[in-house]
């Protein structure tokens, strides 16, 4: 995969966030201006102990495909990786010559401390990087107390 003459493309990482509409790290990625490669990097390891179970997994493969049918029809694609995902961005990063990476912030600890690595390397990396809120209605930090803390007791409501 040689990069081709132009703006330097922008990566857009999948993973649970398998749609065009209401996308916001999409939407990012093409204010940005360039070319937007979507990417999704097949990693379940990674989000030990809460892997995918067998149902996960077919709804998985059948959501790819369907993406990478609509991808498709736009003109593009879905490309496919397996591995871990650092190593795997870092190598489509200099096979394409991207500039930017783009994502949607999952919640799961596994998930936000392997994403806060990834953000940090490819930033120190020079690599623009940026995640989104992309499936909650409000950031987990954003729901506060009226003293500024985080609820600690449900009730009913």
């Amino acid at each position: 995969m040689s990069r081709k003459s132009g703006p330097a493309p922008t990566l857009w990482w999948l993973r649970r966030d398998l749609r065009l509409e209401d996308n916001p790290a999409l939407h990012w990625a093409v204010e940005r201006g360039a070319p937007v490669l979507a990417v999704y990097i097949h990693a379940p390891e990674e989000e030990a102990p809460w892997s995918p179970g067998a149902a996960s997994q077919w709804w998985l493969r059948q959501s790819l495909q369907a993406l990478d049918r609509q991808l498709r029809a736009a003109g593009s694609g879905l490309l496919q990786l397996s591995g871990p995902s650092l190593p795997s961005l870092q190598k489509l990063i200099k096979a394409t010559g991207a500039e930017a990476v783009v994502w949607n912030r999952l919640y799961e600890p596994a998930i936000v401390q392997r994403d806060t690595a990834v953000k940090a390397a490819l930033s120190a990396a020079g690599i623009e990087t940026r995640s989104c809120a992309g499936h909650l209605l409000f950031e987990p930090w954003a729901i506060q107390t009226a003293t500024g803390g985080p609820y600690k007791v449900f009730t009913p409501f």
